[in-house]
């Protein structure tokens, strides 16, 4: 009887696991018929992640002292192999919406991000807004008007931040001294497919945080005349002291600065870029010549002209020739009256994922700017190396 039991107890478990095991075949197959039969649901937004790294090798030809470059914001170091920045860039639109976030790593991204250290820590800390590049949201409000809040990229200026995004790796006088990007808001509006503008409110000029309790005011038209050329009348403009752009510390000044930059695609492989600035400060004192470049008014200007020529799918070459005029010093540099020449290749490979950039900069100045070997200054100074770039980017 016993056995009798256990053998009963044996078959129904067996045909229960029959049973269930048909259930989850069948389940199978069902799924698999209506995932072939019936299109996956649409995910009702876009992510995206893109990026780059890149390294650099420059050897300067007046074997400077310090073991730096002079005039340069990023590329600084002498006969060093050296990496620039690492950025990630996450990106999430749904409909009208969209949310930035664009995170940088390196020396490079410390030099451009300078302006998010937040001055509440104590001096033993670091922040991790240094590697916030961009963090912002913009909403869509019409087909025509955009809004935008929080951390963005400047609107002054021909050049970006982003090697890949420059024709020349090492950056110009005019980026340099310019600012790199805005903590604010701002709209855009799209009047037709000719002429856009915008409009904006900002902390400042490179500030996480508003250091002086004062907004300085945005404003950029976009011209396109005809397809392929496209002009851009940039202005920025408030009162700057005790911020982080080195424009003093006396309360009621003002500082403006207008930015034009065109662009001219005069074939599908020869492209003329110009940028022309013009700065202003003014103390909101006495102009008295003291020494001390913010307690008199002063101001900058420069141009600058590119030409780019695309030989091939996969090699092109440009050149960049600029003046910039500081010659009270009130920008990064000092004290300044010069010229810059260079001359980049482009080698694509890699699907055009990976850039090789060799270089040639020649620097040339009114007075004995640029260091030499001996810890002196002379009118001159010559670069030569290469820079390695590398793109990915990946959606769903």
């Amino acid at each position: 009887m016993k056995k009798s039991s256990l053998l009963v107890s044996l078959f129904l478990l067996a045909f229960s696991y029959q049973v269930s095991a048909q259930k989850t075949d069948s389940t199978t197959v069902t799924s698999s018929v209506a995932t072939i039969s019936e299109p996956a649901e649409t995910p009702d937004g876009a992510f995206t992640i893109n990026g780059y790294v890149d390294t650099y090798y420059f050897y300067n030809l007046n074997k400077p002292e310090s073991g730096l470059n002079g005039g340069r914001i990023f590329d600084l170091p002498h006969n060093s192999f050296s990496i620039g920045l690492v950025q990630t860039m996450i990106t999430y639109t749904n409909g009208k919406s969209k949310v930035v976030a664009d995170l940088t790593y390196g020396p490079n991204a410390d030099l451009g991000n300078f302006g998010n250290y937040r001055p509440t820590l104590s001096s033993g800390l670091t922040s991790t807004a240094f590697a916030i590049k961009q963090a912002y949201l913009s909403y869509n409000i019409t087909d025509k008007l955009a809004f935008t809040i929080g951390q963005y990229g400047t609107h002054i200026g021909y050049e970006l931040i982003d090697a890949p995004l420059n024709f020349n790796y090492s950056l110009s006088y005019l980026f340099g001294n310019g600012p790199f990007y805005h903590t604010g808001a701002k709209l855009d509006y799209a009047a037709s497919d000719k002429v856009g503008f915008m409009v904006g409110v900002v902390n400042g000029w490179d500030m996480l945080q508003d250091l002086n309790r004062k907004k300085s005011l945005t404003a950029q038209v976009h011209l396109t005349p005809v397809e392929g050329f496209n002009v851009y009348a940039n202005w920025i403009g408030g009162d700057e002291y005790g911020g982080n752009s080195l424009f003093g510390d006396i309360k009621g000044s003002r500082t403006n600065l207008y930015d034009l930059t065109g662009s001219l695609e005069v074939t599908d492989k020869f492209k003329i870029g110009l940028n022309a600035a013009y700065g202003s400060f003014n103390s909101g004192a006495a102009t008295v010549e003291t020494g001390d470049p913010y307690t008199a008014d002063a101001n900058w200007k420069g141009a600058a002209l590119y030409l780019n020529f695309a030989a091939t799918d996969n090699f092109g070459i440009g050149l960049r020739a600029e003046r910039f005029e500081d010659p009270k010093g009130v920008r990064y540099f000092g004290p300044f009256e010069g010229n810059e020449f260079t001359l980049t290749a482009d080698v694509k490979l890699a699907n055009g994922h990976f850039n090789m950039k060799p270089e040639l900069r020649i620097d040339t100045s009114k007075n004995a700017f640029f260091e030499t070997s001996s810890g002196g200054q002379k009118k001159s100074q010559a670069t030569i190396g290469a820079a390695f770039v590398y793109t990915f980017d990946y959606s769903r």
